[in-house]
């Protein structure tokens, strides 16, 4: 009995899923992010995406995760990214969201403005998060990413449907 309710739960998800609208969004957020030394740095981002209407998108952000005060340097962290998005309806206005993808973190000494010794990092992104539609084109949208292997971070973002 409960292998029948649990799939027919899922089967429900599935179908919910197909009715999210396709079509192009864009929006802005903003991030509290903790390295593993219990530092923390405030940053934001852009991003820019496209929902295939069965739950599933694609999203490109460009983040500032910060400036970190290293003593007599400052290090500062920039992180370009491509992900994939995968979301579950909770209701009409929410939803539930998973995230999977791939970035490259640069690193810059933010005190030299001559030789500003960069250092990429490459590598796995994830999180996840819960989306409130508040109309049509408006959603408000909480997560947390791991944006790299000593970053986590907490953020809120705001993004426009077109």
């Amino acid at each position: 009995m409960k292998r029948i309710i649990l799939a027919s739960s899922l089967a429900l998800l599935a179908i919910s899923a197909q009715a999210q609208t396709a079509g192009f969004y864009a929006g802005t957020e903003l991030f509290n992010n903790r390295f593993n030394d219990h530092s923390s740095t405030t940053g934001g981002g852009i991003f820019g995406g496209y929902r295939l209407g069965n739950g599933l998108a694609f999203e490109v952000n460009g983040n500032r995760i910060g400036t970190l005060d290293l003593g007599t340097s400052k290090a500062s962290f920039n992180q370009l990214s491509v992900s994939a998005l995968y979301s579950l309806p909770v209701s009409d206005a929410v939803s539930v969201y998973g995230r999977l993808g791939y970035g490259t973190l640069r690193v810059t000494d933010a005190n030299n403005w001559r030789d500003r010794g960069v250092k990429l990092g490459r590598g796995t992104i994830y999180g996840g998060g819960i989306s409130y539609q508040v109309n049509k084109q408006v959603a408000i949208r909480g997560e947390f990413r791991k944006p790299e292997e000593d970053i986590r971070g907490f953020g809120v973002g705001v993004s426009y449907n077109f």
